[in-house]
């Protein structure tokens, strides 16, 4: 039987669609309501299994989203991974959890969202996660001292550890290397106030070494109460919107599809769109709110003129190296080359003991650095110099001269990260393009490592469009990756820095002399002009699938879609809650940023509704 009426109704059972489910259904007087469209998969060991996340790639539970081709990047088209399940995104990410910065945050709060600092938002962070730490030992051998249990979260639903369980050389050299080079880990990166290289914890539970996500950290354990209901395996066509005579655009419901049957359910209180930073600007446009231009074109009538939704599209890109590594070093390319005896011992590993390497994710030798060119006495002032030259915004867009604005003050400062750095054991593929082209692929017969760069404050701005009036048709996703000339600038500039840790010691003592390096990179970064850097960037570089910022929480004359209380602007009764409402894209990867904006707009929500 169908749900036909609730008070609230949530597009979306992803990240923060389950955080707004769980909380909101702890008031036993509301009746919650979640339309998914994937299935829950709390039970597949993909899912479950830290290192199988790459196989839930390209499959039903991915959306398979692709970009355009990408000017700035020869012609490439990238996939975008994207949760389709239980969990969304957070059901097949590669599982690091790290901070945000207080600066990054902060800069929410000064484009004139009241209640958006570090000071508000920081509590949020803590109250989503519980960190363990692992042995002292391994607390050494990780470099964890950095950690201050002041400002991590202990009694949280999302578990977060560290990678004790796995046997791992590369961990302490890459620690040791950075220590080396003058950027050992400053502070806590919960802090707000961090840079150095560090060991990122990861949404794994440490005893279970299972995955920790939204579906069986938040929704499993309120699954039960009687006042809330998830449909799975549902499209949503469309949010059902109410122009009153006042001429007030109220939400009034929303309108699916499952099993080939149209059905529609009415929101009593409140629609809440938490389906994604790719599907949320659908929705809203499939539902007549967005740019008149575009919605026309689809033959959709316009009830609320926003031209902002779907703009404003953010991403971090990111190029690498793989570093072909000494034969004593394990790295994962014989897992990845699905090598018989190596993933039967793998297996029988993680089964018997929760060791080994199906106990990990994604990376987490990582570091936030700022760029070391700038700190040079010679000709670090001038370089900066140039850089900030090319920061220039776009007179015709009111957000992009405060963009520049930060980006400028994040440039200027020392003890500011302008970029991510990460190293995973295994061969990368930077210059493929398409459906299939992966970034972890292990083409190569040797082993190696991969040290990637990512840049951490883009000034390159994209668009998320519908395609069509069909719900069932993806939209079209136009990151433009490095199109801003800064973005390019400072890309090739921390991919030097790349070559450097490789060279220092210990790291570089695991790398095999003159061994193979990835195909088309310079001989040594280094040492190769900055022409010939920005060329290999452009046609290495990737998306670190970070993309944010499509329904942007800012003043509607600067390029809003949503408000402070994240309430679309024009209607009443309808919000937006996920990765897609962060105005500027988070300082690293968005997992935990997602989780604590869904628990502070749970508070707003709750707050509202008290007041009504």
């Amino acid at each position: 039987m169908s749900v036909t009426e609730a008070d609230i109704v949530i597009i979306g059972g992803g990240t923060a669609g389950l955080v707004l489910a769980a909380r909101l259904s702890e008031n036993p007087d509301l009746q919650i309501l979640v339309v998914e469209a994937g299935q829950d998969q709390t039970e597949d060991p993909r899912v479950q299994t830290p290192a199988l996340w790459p196989a839930l790639v390209a499959t039903d539970s991915d959306w398979q989203f692709m970009t355009e081709p990408q000017v700035a990047l020869n012609g490439k088209q990238l996939p975008l991974p994207h949760g389709r399940m239980l969990g969304g995104t957070s059901a097949m990410n590669g599982m690091a959890f790290i901070a945000n910065s207080r600066a990054n945050v902060n800069a929410w709060g000064t484009l004139g969202n009241e209640g958006w600092d570090w000071d508000t938002i920081s509590p949020y962070y803590r109250k989503m996660f519980t960190l363990t730490l692992p042995s002292q030992e391994k607390i050494k051998e990780l470099g964890l001292e950095y950690v201050d249990e002041k400002v991590n979260g202990v009694e949280g639903p999302i578990q977060a550890s560290f990678p004790d369980a796995v046997d791992d050389p590369i961990a302490n050299a890459w620690i040791e290397s950075l220590r080396g080079l003058g950027y050992p880990m400053a502070n806590d990166p919960f802090s707000g106030d961090t840079f150095g290289a560090y060991t990122n914890s990861a949404s794994i539970d440490p005893i279970s070494k299972t995955r920790s996500f939204s579906a069986n950290a938040y929704y499993l354990p309120a699954k039960g109460r009687r006042n809330l209901h998830v449909v799975t395996r549902a499209l949503v066509n469309k949010v059902l919107l109410e122009t009153l005579p006042d001429g007030d655009v109220t939400a009034t419901g929303v309108n699916y599809i499952k099993d080939d049957t149209e059905f529609t359910v009415k929101a009593l209180r409140e629609v809440i769109i938490s389906a994604g930073t790719f599907n949320s600007p659908k929705i809203l446009e499939l539902s007549g709110i967005g740019s008149p231009t575009i919605l026309e074109k689809s033959n959709i009538p316009v009830v609320v003129r926003n031209p902002n939704v779907g703009e404003n599209l953010q991403d971090h890109p990111l190029s690498g190296i793989s570093f072909e590594v000494q034969d004593f070093i394990n790295t994962k390319d014989d897992l990845m080359r699905q090598v018989p005896e190596v993933l039967g011992a793998a297996m029988e590993d993680y089964k018997t003991r929760q060791f080994g390497p199906f106990t990990i994710g994604g990376n987490y030798s990582s570091a936030l650095l700022p760029l070391i060119d700038f700190s040079k006495p010679n000709t670090g002032p001038n370089d900066l110099a140039t850089v900030l030259a090319a920061t220039v915004p776009d007179s015709s867009d009111p957000f992009s001269a405060e963009l520049a604005a930060f980006v400028r003050s994040i440039l200027q400062s020392p003890r500011e990260a302008t970029g991510g750095y990460f190293t995973y054991p295994a061969q990368a593929d930077f210059k493929g393009s398409g459906a299939d082209s992966q970034v972890i692929q292990s083409k190569f017969p040797e082993n190696y490592i991969t040290i990637c760069a990512m840049l951490l404050h883009p000034l390159s701005r994209g668009t998320c469009h519908i395609s069509s009036a069909d719900p069932a048709k993806p939209p079209i996703v136009d990151p433009r990756y490095l199109t801003a000339p800064t973005d390019l600038e400072m890309m090739a500039r921390h991919m030097r820095f790349i070559d450097a840790i490789a060279s220092s010691q210990p790291l570089a003592s695991m790398l095999k002399p003159a061994g193979k390096r990835s195909p088309g990179a310079p001989a040594d970064l280094r040492t190769a002009s900055l022409d010939e850097v920005k060329d290999y960037v452009k046609s290495a570089a990737r998306s670190t699938y970070h993309a944010t910022s499509t329904c942007a929480m800012m003043p509607r004359e600067k390029g809003g879609v949503v408000d402070s209380r994240l309430r679309v602007w024009g209607t009443k009764g309808l919000r937006v809650v996920d990765a897609s409402v962060i105005p500027i894209v988070p300082r690293a990867n968005c997992q935990s940023t997602v989780y604590a904006i869904a628990e502070r707009a749970a508070d707003l929500i709750k707050e509202d509704l008290a007041g009504n």
